[in-house]
């Protein structure tokens, strides 16, 4: 792809309208995300796309059908490069963070993304250190309240909101639970459900259990991990079911939802809590919730 000389005349409006579009699938979602008319979002786009010399958006007669090779292959650069830019006018604005954060994160979390931000925090912050400890949710609430952990990363699938007075309380992303396996799968209604799950302690695994008990469904375990990989490995290699929110997964897995009698799925959440709050842990917190992974998944009012 071949680029022309004026790309100099791309601005950050014409990325976040793009950005915007590719996860509301929709130009006039967009635009109220943005607080912008659906025409200045289009608009916006269409300028992007001239200046990078290919299309982006798939669309055609008012409906957006989704990004093009190009705008799937380019997101994650445009997403990089804002969050570089929000990084920098966050570390320009505010005093330089100092001291010591220990973060709990669940094994459902992108440690990928999660590794890449502290990577940029920590070069912007010379005398800052970071610790990450990954555990099960129940066991990261656990630590977070004998104050071995500063910030929490907590699963949920029943909706506790307590926190400390003092500390900091924010749902960072909300979406049901899913039933997935890694290919077409034929189940009598009386069979066992061959369930892939976390360990104790997952709230994944509770209310997947829950459901399946309230139902009256028997099932099986066919494969227990810790391990985000190893599960979701087990599962697209036909060891058994699994239950996953839509952030857990790709388009590897085939959603079985209403089918084989499986019974349906709570919505589930991760909230971010701390049990103090000091203006270097609000500003790592703030950090952690402008990651686009969760600003595209934090529900809205």
């Amino acid at each position: 792809m071949e680029l022309p000389a004026d790309t100099r005349s791309i601005t950050l409006e014409h990325m976040r309208a793009f950005i915007a579009v590719a996860h509301c699938r929709s130009f006039q979602k967009a635009g109220e995300q943005l607080c912008r008319s659906q025409s200045a979002v289009t608009q916006s786009v269409k300028r992007l796309e001239a200046h990078l010399n290919c299309t982006l958006v798939e669309r055609g007669n008012g409906h957006t059908f989704g990004l093009t090779t190009a705008g799937q292959r380019l997101l994650p650069e445009l997403e990089d490069i804002l969050l570089r830019f929000d990084a920098v006018l966050r570390a320009a604005r505010q005093p330089e963070l100092r001291g010591r954060i220990t973060v709990g994160i669940p094994p459902s979390f992108s440690t990928v993304e999660l590794q890449a931000a502290v990577a940029r925090l920590l070069a912007l912050n010379s005398d800052l250190q970071i610790g990450v400890i990954s555990a099960m949710s129940a066991d990261i609430d656990r630590m977070l309240a004998d104050a071995s952990l500063d910030v929490a990363l907590i699963n949920q699938h029943r909706f506790d909101s307590s926190h400390a007075a003092e500390g900091i309380f924010e749902v960072l992303a909300q979406q049901p639970l899913h039933w997935a396996s890694g290919g077409h799968i034929e189940l009598a209604p009386t069979m066992p459900v061959p369930l892939a799950t976390y360990s104790e302690g997952s709230p994944w695994r509770a209310a997947t259990l829950e459901s399946l008990n309230a139902a009256g469904r028997p099932y099986d375990f066919a494969y227990v991990s810790a391990s985000y990989e190893s599960l979701c490995s087990s599962v697209l290699a036909g060891f058994g079911i699994t239950a996953l929110p839509d952030w857990d997964m790709d388009g590897r897995f085939v959603i079985l939802d209403g089918t084989c009698a499986l019974p349906p799925l709570p919505q589930v959440r991760t909230v971010l809590k701390t049990a103090a709050s000091s203006p270097v842990l609000r500003q790592f917190c703030d950090f952690i919730m402008q990651l686009p992974f969760f600003k595209n998944l934090r529900p809205r009012a």
